[in-house]
């Protein structure tokens, strides 16, 4: 049988391909049968003779191919696509993707003990393969819940994991996480162990979640980055009044510009923005704040930031400053380093 899921929504995706496991390991012998191909790399004669292999004591056989549709996107028909490092016209797909096409009529006469499932990312324009698979099997896009929909997934999830919360705490949750699926599953699972059975509130969120403890800073950092001192400065001085620490405080400085720094570099080299949110674990809208600032803030820049950074810490631990007025001069010299104007 024939399985495509793909879709931005990696972690519905990879439940889904859990359940499937779970579905055909009726003998515990699935391990043993499940073959996974890299669809960058991969040939269409070894996908079909890995698929072709009778099941060794075992009532399945699983092959995975991950990355196959996002191989052959944009290789329709109007579009363009790299093929060798040639261009192939535009009238119809690709030499590549049309090499592939055979694989729809292959799926008919595939043996029934096996199970072959495309797995990949967001797949955008037009994709040859994945037309020609219509009707042939599951076919699945996973896509990232509208807002109004994440309160319903988390008390669902909530339920499935014995985990009881009030009405304020999914809001909270909701609020502060957004639809990143994987951080809410990560959450929950850690105030689920945290909660022991009992009830959880809006007081346990705040104390536990590190997204609802991360957004009371996240104005300090935009406006270090930013380049506004003064408010910044105003900004630490509420934390401060809120009984935020200074090692907290410079702690998050010092993962935002880590982050800076890191999606800097992943741009550079191409990074899609998915991939860096993946890498970076960061919810949807910080990210899209994250990347916007790393677009403009230049890599000398960040260098005398971290620079500054160590020499803070080491006056506070020298005893040089008081730690509250170390991390005050500290606020206001990275503020005033404004990062380069967008060209």
């Amino acid at each position: 049988m024939l399985h495509v899921f793909f879709g931005k929504e990696s972690f519905s995706l990879r439940e889904r391909l859990d359940e499937l496991r779970s579905s055909l390991d009726e003998d515990g012998m699935l391990a043993s049968n499940t073959v996974v191909l890299d669809g960058r790399r991969t040939s269409l004669a070894e996908v079909t003779a890995t698929c072709d292999t009778v099941p060794f004591l075992a009532a399945h056989r699983l092959v995975i191919v991950e990355g196959l549709l996002a191989r052959l996107a944009g290789a329709g028909p109007g579009r363009r696509a790299q093929t060798g490092g040639r261009s192939a016209g535009g009238r119809g797909p690709s030499a590549e993707a049309a090499a592939w096409l055979p694989l729809a009529d292959y799926v008919d006469r595939m043996p029934p003990s096996t199970h072959l499932v495309l797995i990949d990312g967001e797949v955008q324009g037009a994709n040859p393969l994945r037309d020609a698979l219509k009707g042939k099997g599951e076919i699945r896009e996973f896509r990232p819940p509208a807002q109004r929909a994440v309160p319903g997934w988390i008390q669902s999830r909530a339920r499935s994991l014995g985990l009881t919360l009030s009405p304020g705490a999914v809001r909270l949750l909701a609020d502060f996480v957004g639809n990143d699926l994987w951080a809410l599953a990560g959450e929950l699972e850690k105030l689920s162990v945290y909660a022991g059975g009992r009830a959880v509130g809006e007081d346990e969120v705040r104390a536990l979640v590190t997204a609802v403890r991360e957004i009371s800073v996240f104005p300090l950092v935009d406006a270090i980055v930013e380049g506004r001192p003064a408010a910044a400065v105003r900004l630490l001085r509420q934390l401060l009044r809120q009984e935020s620490g200074v090692p907290y405080i410079l702690a998050m400085i010092q993962r935002q510009l880590r982050h800076l720094a890191l999606a800097g570099e992943m741009m550079k080299a191409g990074a899609s923005s998915r991939r860096i949110g993946d890498a970076l674990r960061l919810p949807e809208f910080a990210l899209d704040r994250l990347l916007e600032q790393a677009s403009r803030y230049p890599p000398q820049r960040l260098r005398a930031a971290f620079q500054r950074l160590l020499e803070a810490d080491l006056q506070i631990k020298r005893g040089i400053y008081h730690d509250e007025l170390a991390l005050e001069l500290l606020v206001h010299d990275l503020a005033e380093a404004r990062p380069a104007a967008v060209a």
